[in-house]
């Protein structure tokens, strides 16, 4: 019978862990350009970018070592062979987990409470990936030249447990997209994320504790491992990717922190003969200098975002914040947001 012939369990688990590596390895290439961005300074640094690349190194680190390892023919020591693909591929997830964690974080605002619960919920499932590391064993075989895996079913807890503890990382994260709820494009994308978040631990990790505990033999238990790991990193690195490449206007090289634009460069609006001065930063923010003040009655679908002088109410956009004006001579200057959202607190998420 397929199910219980050992090796051609072994034999269909190494053909699983090949199509993986294939597909991890083209989604790693493929994004290497982001990460080039910010080493060369056209991205701002942000520390959870680190988490971010643990995650994907420690993933490619894993699937290559289990392809040398399942590909060599010359007897080598298996034990510490498995042990390192053990490490490597726990830890990812690891990482993967704290990318979740400082995402549901963010969108709580950094609430004590939330902090602690995400802490220790993190701290525990780090425990219990070093517990797994120190489970199962391999030895080589010289009859059929490879190393077979024993002792898988010892992994069956450690896995359940992860299970929990990042379903409870999901849970604190969506409801903290829920929470947050409204109509901007920020809010659809994190949702977007959030449910993709969630299917892909799910129904990669349900396999895995399904067949882990049926028992069937000792490579079924790892079956579904290298679908659950490659999938999640890959879903949890997609996730921050996006959300940094929003924050940062994708595809934009820097200027300086809210550099100013002057003499010819400045884009200027004239009303009824009288000259507006607009000092755009980001495609969401502006500073509008008025040389005299401006009439109650100004066009609106003329300068969207501006805030008026202390006769005018503040003209805002779609679901932008009501802003107050102060009292104004023959000089003002405000600052409006658009229906995108308000970047700069999105740049919390990452």
């Amino acid at each position: 019978m397929f199910l219980n012939s050992e090796p051609a369990v072994y034999a269909h688990l190494v053909e699983l862990v090949h199509v993986f590596a294939g597909v991890y390895v083209w989604e790693y290439v493929t994004n290497l350009e982001f990460e080039w961005e910010i080493y060369t300074g056209r991205r701002h640094w942000r520390w959870s970018f680190v988490v971010y690349l643990l995650a994907r190194t420690l993933a490619l680190a894993s699937l290559i070592t289990m392809l040398v390892g399942f590909d060599i023919t010359t007897r080598y020591n298996c034990d510490v062979w498995f042990r390192v693909v053990l490490a490597t591929s726990w830890s990812s997830g690891v990482f993967a987990s704290l990318l979740l964690v400082l995402r549901g974080v963010a969108l709580w605002g950094r609430d004590k409470r939330i902090i602690t619960l995400a802490v220790v919920v993190w701290l525990a499932n780090l425990g219990g990936s070093f517990y797994a590391t120190t489970r199962g064993h391999s030895r080589w075989s010289v009859s059929t030249e490879n190393c077979p895996i024993d002792g898988t079913s010892d992994f069956r807890w450690s896995i359940l447990i992860n299970f929990i503890q990042d379903l409870t990382l999901l849970c604190i994260m969506f409801s903290g997209v829920l929470h947050k709820r409204n109509s901007t494009r920020l809010w659809n994308m994190l949702y977007i994320q959030g449910l993709w978040w969630i299917l892909a631990w799910i129904v990669t990790e349900l396999p895995s504790i399904a067949l882990s505990f049926r028992g069937v033999n000792e490579h079924w238990n790892l079956m579904f491992q290298v679908p659950h790991t490659t999938l999640t990193v890959i879903t949890a690195s997609r996730a921050y990717r996006i959300l940094f490449q929003y924050i940062t206007n994708d595809r934009e090289s820097y200027p300086p922190p809210r550099r100013r634009f002057r003499a010819n460069n400045t884009p200027r609006i004239l009303y009824d003969g009288q000259d507006v001065q607009v000092t755009i930063h980001r495609t969401v923010e502006c500073d509008v200098e008025l040389r005299q003040p401006l009439p109650c009655d100004l066009d609106k679908h003329l300068l969207p975002p501006l805030l008026m002088s202390a006769q005018c109410s503040a003209i805002v956009l779609k679901d932008a914040s009501r802003a107050s004006s102060s009292e104004s001579s023959s000089t003002g200057s405000g600052s409006g947001s658009g229906s995108e959202g308000n970047t700069s607190g999105a740049a919390s998420l990452v």
